[in-house]
């Protein structure tokens, strides 16, 4: 007799209106809940990871950029030691001339840098003291380098590439920096859309976390990575 009970009352319990239509909706709304987490999280996985890199990267290249700003220094002071030494080297030149000791004159000359004795040579041949277009000395002519002058502008330009390199650096990594809080956010509105009741609700915060979940993938995808 109970178990004559029993099956007439599950024959005559009513069936939710639309239980067997929703069961499929909702499986499949759990499941692009799912996809969306496991996609935030592995974009906000990877972001921070090249965050991180980059970061590293900007370290490097601001290390590097000091460098060179130092050696570019000291090859600036070294520039000007030898500069000194061509213009007592050329005054004492000047005097001996002035005091026509021919000796004198010719044995500053044979001792004259390597780097300045092109410039004085070119310098004499315009005829300086007869030509008032000449330059008052050899250190305004074309030939007068020097070579650790020209080291420290190659390096002064190193410095400077590194620093926008660096700066370059810091921009992608904040850029990923970024990315990390968007998929933090998607996590966020994926991970609270089940407390919602209402269907509609829990359908529109769902929407709002894929278009921010696509953006975001988006830029991901454009931004460059860090290798090596």
């Amino acid at each position: 007799k109970k178990a004559e009970r029993t099956m007439a009352n599950e024959q005559t319990t009513p069936t939710p209106e639309g239980a067997v239509h929703r069961a499929p909706r909702e499986t499949w709304f759990e499941f692009i809940a799912a996809a969306i987490l496991g996609l935030a999280t592995l974009g906000s996985a990877w972001s921070g990871y090249q965050s991180g890199r980059w970061g590293g990267i900007q370290d490097f290249r601001i290390a590097e950029s000091l460098a060179a700003g130092r050696n570019a220094a000291e090859n600036a002071i070294h520039a000007n030691q030898l500069r000194l030494i061509d213009v007592v080297s050329f005054e004492r030149y000047v005097s001996a001339v002035s005091e026509n000791n021919r000796q004198l004159s010719d044995f500053v000359v044979q001792r004259f840098r390597p780097e300045f004795k092109p410039a004085f040579e070119a310098w004499v041949a315009m005829k300086p003291l007869k030509n008032p277009a000449a330059p008052s000395s050899p250190f305004f002519m074309k030939e007068y380098s020097l070579a650790p002058e020209r080291e420290a502008q190659q390096l002064r330009q190193l410095e400077e590439k590194k620093i926008a390199e660096a700066s370059n650096a810091n921009t992608i990594s904040d850029t990923y920096l970024l990315l990390t809080v968007l998929f933090g956010v998607v996590l966020f509105l994926a991970g609270i859309t089940a407390a919602f009741e209402r269907r509609k609700l829990r359908m529109a915060v769902l929407s709002l976390s894929i278009v921010i979940l696509a953006g975001a993938s988006i830029a991901l995808a454009l931004l460059p990575l860090a290798k090596g």
